[in-house]
């Protein structure tokens, strides 16, 4: 006689203990997007009133914006290793310069992607660059690479079919477990062209309608290293103009990305980060483009940070790029790797407090090591034979040079620059990249080697 209603309770005990096994173990989706050279002025006020993101402001409106967001190495490869494991370019090992030669992500060192895909996460990467692709460790613990190598920076996997290959990819994931999907946007990157109609849009007058004029060719930026080229004011403006454009464009596309998103149905479950890998120099201290210098146009970039349940809010502290690890972890419920460095910065979503830490940058490209260490409002920039100190909190362009005028803050960064450094206990130092046959040319044709290496 109890039979049925026997049956009917235990068929409900294991409804209701399935449907609290779901809920415990459902974790949140991660669309994790990186803009390679994107300033973080761009993001900020001042791309406001250009107009240049309008899609990434709307998106602000509902997330947490570190306004103080740092890079740890002023280009692609150190800068997104640092990113995934967590760890400065001194410890995680990738980077190197074209004359010393290029590193590999250092052997054993434990990345974002691997410690999601061990907790069932489906982790996947879209990236545009050699620098994020297999050869170079970075990106190696996705379970599911679209690496695309373009032959010159002249042809390249434009925003828009970036967005297309996430969205096909998302359409494809379906909802039996949880994702982080990577989205590597390179526009901004020379060469600038924007389609139409941000050219129009956004160049001076005279490169509106005349698609002829570009900048940042291979031909020019090997003249560029050569010392061949020194582009004046004029110019810079021009190229300026035209990188508007650039990040105009993937702004547009990424605008697409995260309605696409929505439309999916996955908003309410998935965190998102936006940020970029560095940025870019117009003249700011003399130069041009990246990876020759730790200065703040290349080293702080714009952080954007959407959670579930989490109200949206600005944080001025100075945050870190080794911070997004940990982070994440921490708001998927997943224990961080030992090796991350970094702080989560969860409780600072919503515009919580924060404890102010330092922050430390290597690398260049191009020549001698660079380093730089930004402590309670001052900066501390070192190359071989001299060390430059700005008050940050003054002067955030960095132009005024205090080494001299205040010796003891300057003794008092470089101390804990030094200890720091001393402190570092890297895995490995890395392994080299032997530069040649299509990494050669490759190289080549991005204007990063010439005919003669």
């Amino acid at each position: 006689m109890n039979r049925p209603s026997t049956l009917r309770r235990t068929a409900l005990a294991a409804l209701v203990l399935g449907l609290a096994a779901c809920s415990e173990s459902r974790r949140p989706n991660v669309l994790f997007v990186v803009v390679d050279t994107l300033r973080a002025d761009r993001v900020g006020e001042s791309g406001r009133e250009r107009g240049v993101t309008p899609y990434l402001q709307r998106f602000a409106e509902g997330a947490t914006r570190f306004e103080a967001c740092h890079a740890h190495a002023p280009w692609t490869l150190p800068s997104c290793a640092a990113i995934l494991s967590g760890r400065h370019p001194a410890e995680h090992g990738a980077g190197g310069n074209l004359g010393d030669g290029m590193r590999r992500l250092a052997d054993g060192v434990e990345t974002l992607p691997g410690v999601f895909g061990a907790a069932g996460y489906r982790t996947h990467a879209i990236v545009n660059v050699a620098f994020l692709g297999e050869q170079f460790g970075v990106t190696r613990e996705f379970g599911g690479l679209d690496a695309v190598h373009f032959d010159s920076n002249t042809e390249v996997r434009r925003a828009e079919t970036t967005t297309d290959a996430a969205l096909e990819w998302l359409g494809e994931a379906g909802d039996a477990e949880p994702f982080l999907l990577f989205v590597h946007y390179f526009d901004p990157h020379a060469v600038y062209d924007p389609p139409q109609p941000f050219r129009r849009n956004f160049a001076l007058p005279q490169d509106r309608d005349d698609a002829s004029w570009v900048f940042g060719t291979r031909q020019q930026m090997m003249a560029l290293r050569a010392g061949r080229l020194r582009p004046d004011a004029a110019t810079l403006r021009r190229a300026e103009a035209l990188y508007d454009g650039e990040v105009a464009y993937t702004d547009a596309a990424l605008g697409r990305l995260l309605d696409g998103l929505a439309a999916l149905g996955l908003d309410d479950d998935t965190i998102v980060v936006i940020t970029g890998d560095h940025g870019e120099e117009f003249g700011d201290h003399g130069g041009f483009e990246h990876g020759h210098t730790v200065y703040d146009e290349l080293t702080h970039v714009p952080l954007l940070v959407r959670a579930p349940g989490r109200e949206a809010g600005t944080v001025t502290t100075d945050v870190r790029h080794v911070d997004l690890a940990p982070t994440l972890c921490e708001l998927a419920d997943l224990a961080p790797a030992t090796g991350f460095v970094g702080r989560s910065l969860a409780p600072g979503l919503g515009g919580g407090p924060l404890e102010p830490r330092p922050v430390l940058a290597q690398g260049n490209m191009w020549g001698p090591a660079l380093t730089s260490w930004r402590q309670d409002g001052w900066k501390l920039v070192r190359e071989p034979g001299r060390d430059r100190l700005f008050h940050v909190a003054e002067d955030p362009g960095e132009q005024v040079d205090l080494a001299a005028e205040a010796p003891e803050e300057l003794s008092r960064l470089g101390k804990a620059l030094e200890r720091a450094l001393a402190g570092f206990q890297a895995l490995a130092a890395g392994s080299e990249v032997e530069v040649q046959g299509e990494l050669l040319e490759w190289m080549r044709q991005m204007g990063y080697a010439g005919e003669g290496q």
